[in-house]
């Protein structure tokens, strides 16, 4: 009963990686294109790459990366460089099973994972629970490579909003932003700690700009100007209102405050499409797609407010496609 919606999804976007202009050079890849931490079967947990050439940069690391980049042709000894959008669990909690997928494979050069404050303490987290796996080596009797030993974090710096220039080599410069994701109280720990970003990527030719998750901004449309492709989050506040109402023990006053934070922490259809005409964008990908539930029979909802303020191709994202 499922089958007919994706296919129909499926074989809309698979469309959009030839009709979004691209001369040929980097491509992104929309690795998981699901919103928030549900488990659905056809949309991943978020997670992109940018591929020019032999090199592949990621962009957020959800749950499952490893086994959508080997869905999309992609070997992990390409990756150059992670770069992490914020900490929320859906768009980190593969990074560690990515890490120890190259570590076993014996994929030692040093991988560079940039994020918010706090990815140094994470990645270090991560290397440290490696501790009983190095001492079990597929291999008896080979030399032990720790797992520290075959990954870098870096903290964006946190004391300003940028733009920063975050990394730069022969093929890419990413330059990051501090976006609208969080609104917590002030004074709070969070509010001191907790930085969420917007990435702007320079390759081959090509500029694309990927929104993370966010509220509307108008420092983030300046950030993207003259994009040629804005990768931007979306949801549906209707469906996921829905979706959450019969979540265990939430409700009423509880639903009511989660749903305002979604309101503000993330763009509708229609905010996207405005950051899109702001920006002066190419094209407007939308992705990290809430609900996105599993047979979701239109796109409408994704779509039809992004289109009413963006005369540039839009397209709804789904899993392995390339733009």
């Amino acid at each position: 009963m499922k089958a007919w919606p994706l296919l129909a999804l499926a074989l809309w976007s698979a469309g959009a990686a030839a009709r979004c202009p691209n001369d040929g050079g980097a491509q992104w890849v929309t690795l998981g294109t699901g919103g928030g931490p549900l488990e659905r079967y056809e949309r991943g947990q978020p997670a992109n790459a940018l591929v020019i050439g032999d090199a592949v940069y990621l962009f957020d690391t959800g749950d499952g990366v490893v086994r959508q980049m080997a869905a999309a042709g992609l070997d992990l000894a390409r990756i150059r460089a992670v770069f992490l959008s914020h900490q929320h669990v859906d768009h980190i909690a593969g990074l560690g099973p990515l890490l120890l997928r190259r570590w076993v494979l014996q994929q030692h050069r040093i991988l560079p994972v940039w994020g918010p404050r706090g990815t140094v303490r994470m990645v270090r987290g991560l290397t440290d629970a490696a501790h009983a796996a190095e001492r079990a080596p597929v291999m008896p009797g080979a030399p032990i490579v720790p797992l520290a030993g075959t990954v870098s974090g870096y903290d964006i710096p946190s004391g300003e909003d940028g733009p920063h220039l975050v990394y730069r080599d022969n093929a890419v410069v990413v330059t990051a932003l501090t976006n609208t994701h969080y609104h917590f109280p002030a004074g709070s720990v969070a509010a001191r700690y907790a930085r969420s970003y917007a990435y702007r990527i320079e390759a081959g030719g090509r500029t694309v700009v990927f929104t993370g998750d966010t509220g509307p901004s108008d420092r983030l449309a300046e950030f993207a100007r003259g994009a040629d492709l804005l990768v931007s989050e979306v949801i549906d506040l209707a469906g996921s209102r829905e979706t959450l109402s019969h979540a265990p023990g939430l409700a009423g006053a509880r639903l009511d405050a989660l749903m305002a934070n979604l309101a503000a922490d993330h763009l509708t259809s229609d905010a996207a499409g405005r950051l899109a005409a702001a920006a002066g964008a190419g094209c407007l990908v939308l992705t990290h797609v809430a609900p996105g539930r599993d047979g979701e029979a239109s796109a409408a909802p994704y779509l039809d407010g992004a289109r009413a303020h963006f005369a540039g191709p839009v397209f709804l994202a789904s899993d392995l496609v390339r733009y």
